[in-house]
């Protein structure tokens, strides 16, 4: 795709009926972003879809690559992955090598995907109920890829998407919309709120926009996130937009 919108890929992955159709939407998404490269794993086991813990459950890495990291069993030492249990945060591989003392192996694990043409890495860890952890890493076979805030963000929305989208299928056992919130609504406040932060903007910046204190809109966040079973605001947006029940190109 030349562009990417949030909204786009939330409707194209919707209607998506395979797992092959929204892995494809996904990594045409990452490509038109600068990221050839990506690989969807559950960094632990996810019950509540019934699947185990694994590397490389959709990925396009280069397949000597893959063989030679399972057999060497690199995900047991992958610096990636560990960084992932210590923030819900996007983060570049580099942030891993330059704030983490790494041990030998570990350094060879990051030193070789480099060898093999995965350059300017990006991590989004993806973050679910009673610790399930799932993780996209990215790359560019060409590098060149510096990504800002607002492409994080951007990047950070579009993976959440996938992995809900993918899991759904996994769990979907007919046509019916298994794994749907049901009939959930949003107070106008909660809406108001969550529009905001569709557009990138902080707590604290929220509550100066609609004047209230700041631990009034903690009270409305945390309402939200219990209404939509979320654990933090990009996965409350992305549901949200998801379910209808906020279009982010229109604030009041």
């Amino acid at each position: 795709m030349a562009s990417c919108s949030i909204e786009g890929f939330i409707e194209k992955t919707n209607l998506a009926r395979s797992l092959q159709d929204v892995s494809t939407l996904f990594g045409d998404a990452l490509r038109s972003l600068g990221y050839d490269r990506f690989c969807y794993s559950l960094i632990t086991a996810h019950p509540s879809i019934g699947v185990d813990a694994g590397h490389g459950i959709v990925e396009n890495y280069p397949d000597d690559w893959m063989s030679y990291y399972k057999a060497n069993g690199y995900e047991r030492i992958d610096p990636v992955p560990r960084y992932g249990y210590t923030t819900s945060n996007p983060f570049t591989w580099d942030l891993v090598t330059q704030t983490r003392e790494l041990r030998r192996e570990e350094k060879k694990v990051m030193n070789e995907a480099r060898d093999a043409g995965l350059l300017d890495g990006l991590a989004i860890p993806l973050c679910g109920h009673n610790g399930e952890l799932a993780g996209v890493g990215m790359a560019s076979s060409t590098g060149g890829v510096h990504p800002d805030a607002n492409l994080l963000s951007k990047i950070r929305a579009l993976s959440y998407q996938f992995h809900l989208t993918y899991t759904e299928l996994i769990r979907k056992k007919d046509h019916a919309a298994s794994g749907s919130l049901g009939h959930v609504h949003l107070s106008a406040r909660e809406k108001e709120i969550l529009l905001w932060a569709a557009e990138g903007k902080s707590d604290a910046v929220i509550a100066e926009l609609i004047g209230v204190t700041h631990a009034t809109i903690r009270f409305h966040m945390n309402n939200i996130f219990k209404k939509l079973q979320a654990n933090e605001r990009t996965l409350a947006t992305v549901k949200a937009i998801r379910h209808g029940l906020i279009l982010p190109s229109c604030i009041g």
